[in-house]
């Protein structure tokens, strides 16, 4: 006789498979944590996010949990994991799910992005279990941090203690220090030279960055005792000072 399927069991699958979707995670992870068909997941998929569920292979690598601020957001997202096991009786899953949603509002309060995906979450949490990452206590601040399982714990120091030399130091800081120094630059002059200063690709930014950092000041000084269109153009080299300045920003 074929077993009657419960229609409550059934309801509570697409309910966790409607909120997993709204969370961004891919159908694999959907197809691992409910009971339901493939073709069912792919419409309730397109129902729910309007789209088609992107293709290609899960996150196979803990490399990615170990870097500075993925390592940062995660440590986050399996506290609150951790914490919810110890005092909610949950389904896997559904902890997952609630884990998530925490951290999610917790970047919301703090005004950052998430960089943590709830697929990657989910793969944190089978790594974890699989004895592939673990937790380790931070010897100066006391807080557990993702880390390899044969992390020495007595020396271990953790991102937010020990941030890497280049932390924070990207394009935005790039873009700033060019932003600080073409205010002391007259924009006429560099767009006398052929350069746009208002536009906003890498290259635009880069070549304005040499220019300023080299030759826009000496320029500068000199569109003031010459016509603009008499104005030779110089060339775009940046001396042995400059160039440290600029890699110091980079």
């Amino acid at each position: 006789m074929a077993r009657t399927k419960s229609i409550l069991t059934e309801a509570r699958q697409i309910e966790r498979a409607v909120t997993l979707i709204q969370l961004g995670a891919r159908l694999q992870v959907l197809e691992s944590e409910t009971d339901l068909s493939y073709e069912r997941l792919l419409r309730l998929y397109k129902e729910v996010a309007g789209k088609s569920p992107s293709k290609g292979q899960l996150p196979f690598s803990t490399d990615w949990f170990m870097t500075w601020q993925p390592n940062i957001h995660s440590s986050l997202f399996l506290n609150l994991h951790e914490y919810l096991n110890k005092v909610a009786e949950l389904d896997e899953i559904d902890t997952v799910i609630k884990a998530y949603q925490l951290y999610l509002e917790q970047m919301q309060a703090e005004g950052l992005e998430p960089l943590l995906s709830v697929t990657r979450a989910w793969r944190l949490v089978k790594f974890v279990d699989n004895g592939m990452l673990t937790m380790t206590k931070c010897r100066k601040c006391g807080g557990h941090f993702v880390t390899h399982p044969h992390e020495i714990a007595r020396h271990y120091v953790c991102g937010l203690c020990q941030p890497p030399a280049r932390a924070g130091k990207g394009r935005p800081a790039v873009r700033e220090a060019v932003g600080a120094a073409l205010d002391d630059v007259d924009a006429p002059t560099l767009e006398a030279d052929g350069m746009d200063v208002g536009a906003s690709d890498d290259a635009a930014i880069e070549t304005v960055a040499e220019a300023v950092t080299g030759l826009a000041a000496p320029a500068a000084a000199a569109s003031r005792r010459t016509p603009k269109a008499a104005l030779p153009a110089p060339a775009l080299k940046v001396t042995r000072p400059a160039a440290d300045n600029l890699s110091k920003v980079w």
